[in-house]
Order: C-alpha cells, then structure tokens, then sequence
C-alpha cells in the first residue's frame, strides 16, 4: 500500500491517543528511544510534525524545528494544532507526487510523507511503552512502516535514527517486528 493522507490522518490519531493519556507525572519518564525523556519524545513529534508541514508545502530551507513542552495542556493543544496544519498541508493537491528536499536527498511527496508516518508510528509505541502500556499498530501501518525503514536504512545510517535491529521472535506481530527492526525490544 502506498502512503495517504488518510494513512497520515490515521497515524496522526494513534499518537494523539497517547499524547492525551500524558500526565504531567510522566513527561520525565525514559522512553525506548534513549534520546528522549517523555516530554522530549512528545516535543520532537511535534516539532517533526510541523517540519514535514513546511516540506509539504515547498519550503526549500526547512530546517529541523524544535519546541520545548512546558506542561500537558500546552503539549495537547500544540499538538493538535500542528496535526491539523500537518494534515492540511499533505492534502493539498499534487503534494504527494511533488518533489521535495529531505535529508535523504530529494524524493516524492509520498516517500517523505511514508518516513514521517513509519517515525510517528513508533513514537506512538515508544510513549506507550514508557507509560507502562502497550500498543499494537493496525498491521497494514506497521507492515507498510517497516517497508519504509527497511528502503530508508539502505540510504541513512541507521545509528543516526534508531539503535541496531533486535531480532524478533519468529511468530512476532508486524508491530513486534517493526519496533524489533527500529533498535526496541518488543
């Protein structure tokens, strides 16, 4: 399956069920992404959300954008303003089979949007894991993400995204497999 909007919409809401379960007792708490506390992890999303925003939206010198979380109301509400920009951004006709600029080099629309939804996906896991929970992604998300991720490494040092690939059990979910493949231990 190719990325859609709807895909993005999709992803988009996963995350936001776990960003709205945040407490503020949980915005220190260490996640699987060893870079990030909580608060860290909501505020990359986040900032991630609104960059793929300007790239959708042919912003040739789009840098990286970082925002800080200064309590759970502000996160909520910063959040579901970015997803609704985001979402209007990727809707646009023509940005998904437009050309833009990533790190990666240049690609499709669509290939960018595909590397944002496989990160948000498995920071939606990450959060989850970090607040004791567990969460298992639609198996057509997760099979697509790791799809992603499996093309994006033949082109990106792993080391620079995600730690190295556990091995997952044999009879493993696609979530177990995607996250496996992405550095965390199902």
């Amino acid at each position: 399956m190719s990325v859609t909007v709807d895909t993005y919409t999709e992803v988009l809401g996963i995350l936001r069920a776990q960003v709205i379960d945040v407490a503020a007792d949980d915005l220190a708490l260490a996640t699987p992404c060893s870079e990030w506390d909580v608060a860290g992890l909501v505020a990359h999303s986040i900032g991630a959300i609104e960059y793929y925003a300007r790239l959708a939206r042919g912003d040739e010198g789009v840098r990286p954008v970082t925002i800080e979380i200064e309590d759970v109301d502000a996160m909520r509400s910063h959040f579901d303003a970015a997803a609704a920009d985001g979402v209007a951004a990727w809707s646009a006709p023509g940005t998904l089979d437009r050309q833009v600029r990533m790190v990666l080099g240049p690609m499709s629309g669509r290939d960018a949007l595909s590397v944002h939804v496989g990160d948000l996906a498995i920071h939606a896991w990450d959060l989850a894991t970090a607040r004791g929970s567990t969460l298992e992604l639609p198996p057509e998300l997760a099979t697509d993400a790791l799809a992603t991720w499996e093309r994006v490494f033949t082109r990106l040092n792993r080391g620079t995204a995600f730690a190295d690939e556990v091995i997952a059990p044999e009879d493993a979910s696609p979530t177990a497999r995607l996250v496996a493949y992405c550095g965390r231990t199902p």
